[in-house]
């Protein structure tokens, strides 16, 4: 294996599995939708998270850019993460933007857990400093019926 391979290797897992290194909560807005409430747990992992009275779950994560990458590059390596290495089954791509103009895409996702389908998404809006990623997750069936909620947060996503 390369040590190309490696290294990106290690990046994925860097970004996907230890967001310590979230360098700027403050450097997004991502107002809270209808029916969620914001979670104010002291976590490393995560800028943002919410949650609805159902268990859908909303986050973001901002993340320094390094080493900087296009979001072709991002979502190829995030799909390859999550569909070989977690069992992810990749359901939809989508192109998104954010309420202050930045291009992005949504990956779905979909794999069983305790018996149940769920679902999985992650929205990638990649500045010249920043990685947001948005996550959304619960199951199909909840992830269904907050549809409109969890659109509602990506499109008014704000980089500052």
């Amino acid at each position: 294996m390369t040590n190309d391979v490696l290294s990106l290797r290690f990046v994925l897992s860097v970004l996907l599995a230890t967001p310590a290194l979230a360098a700027c909560g403050s450097a997004f807005e991502h107002p809270t939708p209808s029916g969620f409430v914001e979670l104010n747990e002291d976590s490393d992992r995560y800028d943002y998270r919410a949650t609805s009275a159902d268990g859908v779950v909303l986050s973001v994560r901002a993340l320094d850019h390094d080493p900087e990458g296009e979001l072709s590059f991002w979502s190829r390596a995030i799909q390859n993460q999550l569909r070989y290495h977690s069992g992810y089954a990749l359901l939809e791509e989508h192109e998104v933007e954010s309420a202050d103009g930045l291009e992005g895409v949504q990956l779905r996702f979909g794999h069983d857990q305790d018996d149940a389908p769920h679902q999985y998404f992650v929205t990638i809006f990649p500045t010249e400093d920043t990685l947001f990623l948005l996550e959304a997750g619960g199951t199909t069936e909840e992830m269904d019926r907050h549809s409109g909620e969890i659109q509602w947060a990506v499109e008014n996503f704000s980089a500052r």
